[in-house]
């Protein structure tokens, strides 16, 4: 079955080239924009952001916090998210829209990821690659395939009701595989956190 699937999706990248791409390079420039924007940041600015992260991670080692709500409300921003991919994916006109949302979900790993490192060194970088990347490793190709999906409908010229349907099954079966990445988040990632106390300190 795994040997079937890994045929089918080398297939579609060779008959999509253009699109696999150009969502790839949307995604690519917008961590990069993320990163080189941690690096103009003012020292106020940075500090600024480094006392929301402390206070972020601080209220994530209260014992009193409720995972469940955290997990709701994770789950929801990314449905709204993926729900204007694939709401602009339904439209001709919703390409570019598509990019601007992706290269806006790397800019936002970019810049997290850019300023753990620039502000906290080596700290930061331990801290992305065991509390961060785990979910990112679900989130990152999740995003880049619903945007694919989506880029792919959106330049289709035969848009019938029973194509919308499958167009949204296929967002929907990526959908509740980047839930994986928000259970991770939410419930495994900050079993981690303590072991990082010393660097928010």
């Amino acid at each position: 079955m795994w040997e079937i699937l890994k045929r089918q999706w080398i297939l579609h990248i060779k008959e999509n080239p253009i699109t696999y791409l150009l969502i790839v390079f949307i995604f690519t420039t917008g961590i990069m924009a993320g990163a080189f924007t941690v690096i103009s940041l003012s020292s106020q600015q940075k500090l600024n952001v480094s006392i929301f992260l402390q206070e972020f991670f601080n209220s994530q080692q209260s014992l009193s916090i409720n995972r469940w709500a955290i997990f709701k409300e994770s789950l929801w921003k990314h449905f709204v998210t993926v729900f204007f991919i694939w709401f602009f994916g339904i439209f001709i006109w919703g390409s570019p829209f598509i990019l601007a949302i992706i290269g806006i979900r790397g800019f936002s790993f970019g810049f997290t990821i850019g300023f753990m490192v620039e502000y906290y060194r080596f700290g930061g970088f331990l801290f992305s690659l065991v509390c961060i990347l785990p979910q990112s490793i679900v989130y990152v190709p999740c995003y880049i395939g619903i945007g694919i999906i989506s880029m792919l409908f959106s330049l289709k010229k035969n848009r019938r009701r029973d194509k919308v349907s499958q167009y949204t099954i296929r967002v929907a079966i990526v959908f509740l595989i980047l839930l994986i990445g928000v259970f991770i988040e939410t419930f495994i990632s900050p079993l981690l956190f303590p072991l990082f106390i010393w660097i928010f300190r």
